[in-house]
């Protein structure tokens, strides 16, 4: 799915690559109507949104383009070591936008890219998206609403509850069902799209990502299971995912399967664990509640 720019939106005979830009000229308005109420000063940042990009030179530019354009919103780009020409089309991009750059030295991985990202991110709601077309900008206004309204800590995208427009590759959704299962039997929450990276998080609740395990893409995974042990509150919005039109994910499945169901064996010792040694507090909490 080629994503355009807003600028590029007037032939309404919409055909399969102008639904995102058509639906991104529609979107932002109660995006903005909507933040505007928190909006107290000029220069406060209420929304940092974090692109992590790896060699995605055909994307990243238009994807930039896309983003919403607000005094409350920071952009924060951080290259992980590009090898094509992904950073000349960031600094492309980011004209008269004020968009920050950072670049890492060498590839660090997906999820030590976002960690760069929450270490310089400034806003009170902070925001992870690919950068590889997969999503889009206008679902924005869903992720942060649930955190702006004080009901939840953390959102995660959801294809399942909103659309997607590609064929779903088997081993993909196989993947997602046991998680999903592992999720709901051993940690009691039911996160359908559990990988994706299109995500909002309440910015009191970043510290505990700190001393994360596992930096590549089980870096999803593992979110959810600290967050959730922790007692944060995890909701999951509907959105819309598209097709990349260039390029191939950079995830290794079978790599993604060992990290995922290590971090399930540490983080359900914990929790069984802790259950364990607080064992007369839960019953005496359950005797009350009776």
């Amino acid at each position: 799915m080629k994503i355009l720019s807003r600028r590029n939106t007037g032939d309404l005979n919409l055909g399969k690559s102008n639904i995102k830009t058509f639906q991104n000229s529609l979107g932002f308005k109660e995006l903005y109507n909507y933040i505007d109420k928190f909006d107290k000063s000029k220069n406060s940042v209420l929304i940092s949104i974090i692109l992590p990009v790896y060699n995605e030179e055909n994307t990243i530019g238009s994807i930039l383009q896309d983003l919403p354009h607000h005094p409350s919103i920071e952009i924060i780009v951080i290259d992980d070591h590009s090898t094509d020409a992904s950073l000349q089309e960031i600094e492309k991009g980011r004209k008269d936008r004020g968009i920050r750059v950072l670049r890492h030295k060498s590839n660090r991985g997906y999820g030590a890219t976002i960690m760069t990202g929450f270490k310089y991110a400034t806003g009170q709601i902070i925001v992870t998206m690919d950068s590889d077309g997969q999503h889009n900008p206008d679902d924005l206004y869903y992720l942060i609403k649930p955190i702006l309204d004080g009901k939840f800590d953390f959102t995660i995208g959801s294809r399942y509850l909103g659309t997607y427009h590609y064929k779903l590759p088997l081993s993909t959704r196989f993947g997602e069902v046991l998680t999903e299962k592992l999720l709901r039997l051993f940690f009691g929450v039911n996160i359908l799209n559990n990988q994706n990276g299109f995500r909002g998080y309440k910015r009191d609740l970043i510290h505990i990502f700190d001393d994360m395990r596992y930096l590549g893409y089980a870096f999803c995974t593992e979110q959810i299971l600290i967050a959730t042990s922790l007692g944060y509150k995890i909701k999951e919005c509907p959105i819309k995912v598209y097709d990349r039109e260039y390029g191939s994910s950079k995830i290794v499945l079978w790599k993604l399967a060992l990290d995922i169901f290590s971090s399930f064996f540490i983080y359900g010792f914990k929790n069984i664990k802790w259950i364990f040694t607080h064992k007369n507090e839960i019953k005496q909490s359950f005797y009350l509640t009776k």
